[in-house]
């Protein structure tokens, strides 16, 4: 007969205690950060168009899908700039650009600086719907361009 003292046999289960109690706050962790930060499919409305701003200051409207660490944009419009700040943007369809793209348009996820879901009756919106039956090439408002980037610090002509 083999005697097992009761302190191994109390480290035993006060192991497989901490671990089981590590292994459900994991869990709880998991699903809490999956609640609190949602993978970007999850929010995307498939059924509507979304803005895609990226970091370099550009905006496209379009159909968005995530694949991994990349986004594919489809059905792809963005507004021209016009050189008279008073004149409003003109939205344009992906395409027609002298290199003719096609889609998807593909960004990789580190270029975007964040995604909004747009409504069916933003002017954006209707302007696609328009332009997509044939009403001609309607005129977006200039707000929904990207806010204009954070200065950044010229380097120090000492350095």
């Amino acid at each position: 007969m083999v005697a097992i003292p009761i302190g191994a046999i109390r480290r035993i289960v006060l192991g497989a205690l901490f671990l089981g109690v590590v292994a459900v706050l994991a869990t709880l962790g998991w699903q809490l950060r999956e609640r609190v930060f949602p993978a970007p499919s999850a929010v995307i409305d498939g059924s509507g168009y979304q803005a895609v701003f990226l970091v370099t200051d550009q905006v496209y409207f379009g159909k968005l899908q995530v694949d991994g660490d990349r986004y594919l944009l489809s059905d792809v419009y963005y507004l021209s700039q016009p050189a008279d700040p008073n004149v409003r943007g003109q939205l344009v369809k992906r395409g027609t650009e002298l290199h003719a793209p096609r889609d998807p348009m593909i960004i990789p996820a580190r270029s975007v600086l964040f995604i909004e879901n747009m409504r069916e009756d933003s002017e954006v919106a209707v302007a696609i719907r328009q332009q997509k039956s044939g009403q001609g090439s309607p005129v977006a408002p200039a707000a929904t361009a990207a806010p204009p980037a954070p200065a950044r610090p010229s380097p120090s002509a000492s350095r």
